[in-house]
């Protein structure tokens, strides 16, 4: 038994010499001396020892049988109930109608009187699951009347614990049972038949078959879930029959938030655009209804629909409610007309902006100017080669990089230092976007940014009067004016006969009105598009200049004028190849941002064209449409365009589509995270032209908003074979760093800088990417979600687009004489801030907790709306995904979502406490 362990003993035989090695040596080798103890191993008499695992099995054998007896012998109460319950479905078969009526009444009362814990069936319920069958049977031979259609209500509960999936035959039974007291049996009795309801609901309307009977048990079960905190699911089961409508009606003052909070969730997922905006608009009725006009002014903007807004805005009498919301429309940009209202005009013209972001630069002490050498930290980089390569293009990265740190700030160590000669350092087009970076500098500072610009408008060289138009439009860029400077000083030069001043002009108007909705625009600048005297690329720019102009407005004038000229070029040969015309495609995406199904005709109008610029056109403005909408079935048309192999000149259009994988998905966290799955398909097995286009994608999903996880894809890319994907992926490190001063791409981007210290190209691409990082000092976002991720700014998002085209074709754009469209970045910037304000509109200091934003949709009592927050003092910086609330009682927020401006008004109820 010591030498030879029984088969059952775990582990292997002591010292037991391997199989391999006895089986390789020949008969009659000699073989190793081995050690004493293996030896006597060998010589060993094996004798059989009985395991002692068999008496262990049979143990456990007869512990199991016990058990089971165990639960097989009931105790004396259940034991009676039992055989009570026996009793009671025999005597339910009597023939006796009498009889029969009295057992099936105490049937019920035994059913609704016993009581059940959350994971065991109810006993009486139990017990009566082995009679199910038999009384079926029974039913089915009973004459109608009164008495089977009670019986039918009893087999209907009974079939919750019996019925097969799909059957339906609680709601069979249900249907011809008496149709009264649904509500008496219970939340998991009614759960299950309002699924039953739902799946026969779908069923009939396909074969037109009657619906009223259905339709009566919605009534009866919908005001009893609503009455009962069950909210969610009498929402759910009146968007299954197609009844909606009813919420209004049905919602009271208590639990009208959850109800709203969970529609505007429901929006996001539902299967059509008519479905969307019915869910948004219920939520905006019950929102005035409850006098909640900031929240009603949400749904509003996300439905996109000035007459709404305008309601939202003439049913709210509360001055202070008025203001915040004007506050409201300016951060979206929103064109709404406030007749003579002067101090809603000022507010919304967004022209206070400069003067608070000034305060808070003082307020975190960042007013100092930093000059681009303070941002590239060359002195750590790791040093290759002392070789000065090409120092007009770096000059010129100096002069975005200045503009973009120094943005908003009106004050600079290049541009705005006395009798300043740094525009001389750059060449041609370059001293074009040196100047044009002033407007980048003065953003929203209108009085003093313009004399600033103004003396370059008188220069000799036509490049510097070119940039001063620039600058003019970008100063204006997000604030209105009622003195109009942009269109006094840019609208004559769209006659001059210097191509680039027109140029120039187009772009800038662009800026300047973007999401203006002008028709003065329309008249003057739609000629240009068709205008075959003038350039192409000053053609396509007033295209994309109206497409920013007219955002997300569906303006049938400017897609006719833009599907007009995409038509009449195509019969001239090679008047469609090149750059430029990719661009006509862009300016008609951005008309239907976020439109969805609006863009049919439009796509209907591009099968016309049979040149590839047509299907580039037709992806560029299908992605738009649907952008941020997380529709699955367009994500999936995306991405079955990208399995075709085609050669890289027809295959353009592949690459719009991996971009529309990002613009889609970025509506709702999960879609982007299976989105960034789908791009690590593309990067893994996708042709060269869909690579190009996967940082640019992965850059869409996260603007400002640094992931770990796609910082390293990025890192890697951006030392990929590829130039192109190189060069795509460095700027998509300064895109999804932007504003946010992140230390891991810092490291990452001086690393580059070392790098490509040979390549003239990348290290100006490495150099922009450090600018944007470094964007505001830190203190601005590009991501174009606001409101709590909920609203969407279509003008920084279109120019963001635009952008990304751009980087698509970057060769022939941002690295060729068209580096201006870098500016394009201008209109996405925003402060990412909470500043507090007054009755007065005046900032005040309160405390505030920031933290990580909790998800409350469909949760039960009052869950806590932020997680792991610290509190702080106003104003304060937000990151993507914080969300902030007052620490303080002693004042009430007038808007509902704290975030950019916020008007607070004294609580009335506030006592201040003794000692305070």
């Amino acid at each position: 038994r010591w030498l030879r362990r029984p088969p059952s003993c775990e582990g292997p035989p002591a010292l037991a010499p391997p199989a391999s090695r006895l089986a390789r040596q020949p008969p009659g080798a000699p073989s190793a001396p081995r050690p004493a103890r293996m030896v006597q191993e060998k010589d060993a008499v094996a004798i059989a020892v009985p395991s002692g695992d068999k008496k262990k099995d049979e143990k456990k054998k007869d512990a199991k049988k016990g058990g089971k007896d165990k639960q097989a012998e009931l105790s004396e109460e259940d034991k009676e109930k039992k055989e009570q319950l026996e009793l009671l479905v025999t005597r339910a078969q009597d023939p006796d109608a009498g009889v029969a009526r009295l057992a099936l009444e105490t049937i019920v009362q035994e059913l609704k009187s016993s009581t059940s814990s959350m994971t065991s069936v109810p006993k009486p319920l139990k017990f009566l699951r082995p009679h199910y069958t038999t009384l079926t049977e029974h039913f089915e031979k009973m004459p109608a009347g009164d008495l089977k259609r009670f019986f039918a209500d009893i087999l209907s509960v009974l079939a919750t614990t019996m019925e097969k999936e799909g059957s339906r035959t609680s709601l069979k039974y249900r249907l011809e049972g008496t149709k009264e007291g649904i509500t008496s049996w219970g939340h998991e009795y009614i759960r299950n038949i309002s699924g039953g309801i739902a799946a026969e609901f779908r069923e009939r309307t396909e074969k037109g078959g009657d619906v009223k009977e259905l339709i009566a048990l919605v009534n009866e079960i919908v005001p009893f879930n609503m009455k009962h905190n069950a909210e969610v699911d009498a929402i759910d089961l009146l968007c299954e029959v197609d009844r909606a409508q009813m919420i209004e009606q049905l919602c009271e003052e208590p639990s009208f938030p959850r109800v709203c909070l969970y529609l505007q969730s429901l929006a996001n997922f539902a299967a059509t655009q008519a479905d969307k905006v019915l869910y948004l608009k219920i939520a905006c009725n019950l929102y005035l209804k409850y006098k909640e006009y900031p929240n009603a002014l949400r749904m509003a903007l996300k439905l996109n629909d000035a007459k709404v807004v305008a309601a939202v805005f003439s049913a709210c009498q509360d001055r202070l409610v008025q203001k915040q919301m004007a506050f409201m429309i300016s951060r979206r940009k929103f064109s709404l007309d406030f007749e003579d209202d002067e101090e809603l005009k000022e507010i919304a013209s967004g022209e206070q902006l400069s003067k608070h972001f000034i305060i808070l630069a003082k307020e975190l002490d960042v007013l100092e100017p930093k000059l681009p050498e303070q941002i590239y930290k060359s002195h750590l980089e790791e040093k290759r080669s002392t070789a000065v390569l090409d120092s007009a293009k770096q000059n010129l990265a100096a002069s975005f990089v200045n503009a973009f740190v120094n943005a908003g700030f009106c004050k600079d160590e290049l541009m705005t230092v006395q009798d300043s000669k740094w525009v001389y350092k750059n060449k041609d087009m370059g001293m074009m976007s040196t100047v044009g970076s002033l407007g980048a500098l003065l953003l929203w500072g209108i009085d003093e940014g313009l004399p600033q610009i103004d003396k370059y408008q008188w220069s000799s060289d036509s490049h510097l009067k070119a940039g001063a138009l620039l600058a003019f439009g970008l100063v204006t860029c997000g604030v209105k004016n009622e003195c109009d400077p942009a269109w006094a000083l840019l609208c004559e030069q769209l006659e001059a006969e210097d191509q680039m001043m027109r140029l120039a002009a187009v772009v800038g108007l662009g800026y300047a009105y973007a999401g203006a909705c002008r028709e003065d625009l329309l008249e003057n600048l739609t000629p240009m598009i068709v205008d075959t005297a003038c350039t192409i690329e000053c053609s396509a720019m007033a295209a994309v200049s109206l497409g920013l102009i007219f955002a997300a407005s569906c303006n049938d004038e400017v897609a006719q004028a833009i599907l007009q000229t995409l038509i009449e070029r195509q019969a001239v040969e090679g008047a469609l190849s090149g750059t430029w015309p990719h661009f006509f495609a862009v300016g008609l995406g951005l008309l239907y941002l976020g439109q969805q199904d609006a863009c049919e005709a439009t796509l209907a109008a591009l099968d016309a064209i049979t040149h590839p610029v047509g299907k580039y056109a037709k992806f560029t403005v299908e992605s738009m449409a649907f952008a941020n909408s997380g529709d699955v079935l367009h994500v999936q048309k995306m991405l079955h365009a990208c399995t075709e192999h085609l050669e890289e000149s027809e295959a353009e259009h592949q690459a719009v589509a991996v971009l529309g994988i990002g613009m889609i998905a970025m509506g709702e966290e999960i879609g982007a995270e299976m989105a960034i799955r789908s791009l690590d398909h593309i990067l893994q097995y996708g042709e060269l032209p869909l690579r190009r286009a996967v940082p640019v994608a992965l850059a869409i999903l996260h603007l400002s908003n640094p992931k770990v996880m796609v910082i390293d894809t990025l890192s890697k890319l951006s030392h990929d074979a590829d130039q192109d994907v190189a060069l795509g992926a460095i700027i998509s490190m300064g895109l999804i760093g932007a504003g946010t001063n992140n230390a891991r791409l810092a490291g990452l981007l001086r690393q580059l800088a070392a790098y490509y210290a040979k390549d003239s190209n990348a290290l100006f691409m490495v150099r922009i990417a450090q600018g944007l990082l470094y964007m505001g000092k830190g203190l601005m976002t590009i991501n174009p979600s606001f409101s709590d991720r909920f609203l969407i700014d279509p003008v920084a998002f279109g120019s963001l687009m635009v952008l990304a085209h751009a980087i698509l074709h970057v060769k022939n754009t941002i690295l060729g004489k068209s580096h201006y469209m870098l500016f394009n970045i201008v209109p996405a910037m925003r402060p990412r801030w909470l500043v507090t304000l007054d009755e007065d509109l005046k900032e005040i200091k309160v405390p505030v907790r920031v933290g990580q934003a909790v998800d409350t949709t469909g949760q039960a009592g009052r869950p806590k709306q932020i997680t792991g927050f610290q509190t702080r003092t106003t104003p304060v910086l937000l990151n993507y995904s914080d969300r902030a609330e007052l620490a303080t009682e002693e004042y009430l927020p007038v808007a509902t979502v704290l975030e950019d401006f916020v008007i607070l008004r004294r609580n009335p109820n506030f006592k201040r406490e003794v000692g305070d």
